[in-house]
């Protein structure tokens, strides 16, 4: 019981650690896109919310629940993720009214994205799908080459 929950902890900071670098490709991409269409607030901050949610996927994928990238889990997370934008997208527009700075108000509606996209992938993105078969393996996103896990040569699970 002690290690569900330890494990349960432990995805929750790794999660947290891509949240970390999925915001700094939010803001990034917010930034560049607001300079490019100052008066697309709205198109601007989905297109930045969707480059953070790709980021993400595959970095948690990789790092977070040891699963392999593909489509069909990159249209569930986005699923995942669609609930998480709308709510996120809505507390953004509403600080905006609020005549609130773009950024604080990004940052100020991350965390509520970010809630509903964990548990949610935690139940249904990736439940069941760490190690789930001997012919499984993780690819590191950078260099597609198989990563090996802690502990474990040769990135067999």
């Amino acid at each position: 019981m002690i290690m569900k929950y330890r494990q349960l902890i432990d995805r929750m900071l790794r999660y947290g650690i891509i949240g970390v670098s999925g915001v700094g490709v939010n803001l990034g991409v917010l930034t560049i896109l607001h300079h490019l269409w100052p008066l697309q607030a709205t198109l601007t901050y989905v297109i930045a919310v969707e480059a953070s949610i790709i980021s993400n996927y595959v970095l948690n994928a990789w790092f977070t629940f040891k699963a392999r990238v593909h489509f069909a889990g990159l249209i569930r997370y986005n699923v995942v993720s669609a609930g998480g934008l709308i709510v996120q997208t809505a507390i953004y527009k509403l600080l905006l009214l609020q005549h609130l700075n773009y950024i604080v108000a990004d940052l100020i509606a991350i965390p509520f994205g970010t809630i509903i996209g964990f548990i949610l992938s935690n139940v249904w993105v990736f439940r069941g799908r760490e190690g789930s078969s001997s012919h499984d393996q993780v690819n590191n996103p950078v260099t597609g080459a198989p990563a090996s896990p802690p502990g474990r040569p040769g990135g067999r699970r």
